[in-house]
């Protein structure tokens, strides 16, 4: 056990960092197949991840929400339209700047969300299965470690 945590103590920041990444891609390369299968409510992975910045961020601009799931402001426009059309978004003005609109999630768009983040963990879940009680400790301590890191501004 020594030996593990000396080997873990020599990793530089790049090391760590290629890691996350590699695992982030791996995640998402597995779980994106199953979601897309279900497609609750006909909804892209651009979709989900602008329902889930909402749920996370209510009453945020347009502006955010692009930069977040990376695209360009009238990409994001249409994306919305769409999301607002199907009732899963709706669009209300700020009190104080009529001209400025915020974006909220209706029940119906968390539900999609809901369905959607669903189905990516039950691929995980079976995907874990194999893993012992310690290994699974261990990769749960480790994401639980990581979530400030990965959620601070």
């Amino acid at each position: 056990m020594r030996r593990y945590h000396t080997a873990m103590a020599k990793q530089s920041r790049r090391e760590v960092a290629e890691g996350v990444l590699e695992i982030t891609l791996l995640v998402t390369r597995l779980v994106t197949p199953e979601v897309r299968r279900l497609r609750p409510k006909q909804l892209s992975l651009s979709h989900m991840r602008a329902l889930g910045f909402l749920d996370a961020n209510p009453d945020a601009d347009l502006s955010a929400i692009a930069d977040y799931v990376g695209l360009t402001l009238p990409s994001m426009s249409t994306l919305v339209d769409g999301l607002v059309r199907r009732g899963l978004v709706v669009r209300l003005a700020a009190p104080r700047d009529r001209r400025r609109l915020r974006l909220r999630l209706t029940a119906a768009g968390r539900a999609a969300l809901r369905s959607a983040l669903a189905a990516a963990q039950a691929v995980l879940e079976t995907r874990f299965a194999d893993l012992s009680p310690g290994e699974r400790a261990l990769v749960h301590r480790a994401m639980t470690r990581l979530r400030p890191f990965l959620t601070r501004a």
